[in-house]
């Protein structure tokens, strides 16, 4: 019974305190990809968690004990035994089923989000082909008034620049931003924002899930930002986000005014923080690979410790 409320117990921890290191850490913006990987590490391992304590307390009624027990050497009865709760065979075959329910809500919910978003954008692309026209370097060119630059992901990704925004923007302004949406469209940052909110759905009521889907939503905004501008042109940049925030793009796309943009200027006008060191990025990410080896490590210490018990009966029998 030990495991599954030291998972619980883990997973508690780990989004309470984890949530608020990140939250408060300046290298996260510094470095918007490692950010990223941070808050994506530290909503996996909490998910992880909870899934493997209810598979913990589901293992015995489970037939991958079997299988447990042959990774470690033991027999199927040590691993049930040590994985069986006062509370029996009812209570393992309920966890199992809620278990079983809880990652298919999951898988759901990611599949639902990357079918609708991908569903939208085509929309959205259908609909430029009969009131956007071509511009020569690229980009799709709508009539509009308000000043708005955003992107569509996808197969058949679009950048689409309003005609208010053409006429506001400086031509070195104009630049900068098609660069920032570049990157979206590169990095693909609209998968790492569907796996933030089917995450946010599926673990409804959990702050950390609510709180990692903004944080993500916003640093990929300054990713882009980092990879459009030279150092030289951060007011530059500044000045058309300014100019950009009075618009509004459609849901699916990702747009270069929109998300936190008081902070992003302030970022942009700010004097330049130097990134993260190599040493540094290998602290983060040695550190995020402790966070998501943690839950299964904790999951599968009672099956060490029948190993080490049928191990010790083995040797004081003979």
């Amino acid at each position: 019974m030990t495991a599954p409320l030291v998972l619980l117990a883990f997973a508690a921890v780990a989004a309470v305190a984890g949530s608020r290191l990140l939250a408060r850490s300046s290298w996260v913006q510094r470095s918007p990809p490692w950010g990223i990987w941070a808050w994506q590490a530290l909503t996996a391992a909490v998910a992880l968690a909870i899934v493997m304590a209810g598979v913990t307390v589901a293992l015995p009624a489970l037939p991958v004990r079997t299988h447990v027990a042959d990774l470690f050497g033991t027999t199927s009865f040590y691993v049930a035994q040590h994985y069986t709760t006062p509370a029996g065979a009812a209570l393992a075959a309920a966890s199992a089923v809620l278990t079983a329910v809880l990652l298919v809500s999951v898988a759901a919910q990611i599949a639902v989000h990357l079918h609708r978003s991908a569903r939208q954008r085509r929309s959205q692309v259908e609909a430029l082909v009969m009131v956007g026209v071509q511009h020569p370097d690229g980009f799709v060119v709508v009539d509009h008034q308000a000043p708005v630059v955003y992107c569509l992901p996808g197969r058949r990704s679009q950048v689409v620049v309003s005609s208010a925004a053409l006429e506001l923007l400086t031509p070195r302004e104009l630049r900068l931003v098609l660069a920032h949406e570049d990157t979206h469209l590169r990095a693909r940052h609209d998968l790492a924002l569907s796996m933030a909110a089917a995450l946010e759905k599926a673990f409804l009521g959990l702050r950390v899930f609510s709180r990692a889907h903004e944080q993500i939503a916003t640093l990929v905004e300054m990713q882009a930002d980092d990879s459009a501008q030279a150092s030289v042109d951060r007011r530059a940049l500044a000045r058309a986000l300014v100019t950009l925030c009075s618009g509004a793009s459609p849901g699916p796309a990702l747009a270069a005014g929109e998300t936190a943009a008081l902070a992003r200027v302030r970022r942009l006008t700010a004097s330049s923080a130097s990134p993260l060191r190599p040493r540094q990025g290998a602290l983060v990410g040695a550190t995020t690979a402790v966070l998501l080896s943690t839950p299964l490590v904790l999951a599968l210490a009672p099956a060490l410790e029948a190993t080490v018990t049928n191990c010790w009966s083995a040797t004081h029998s003979a």
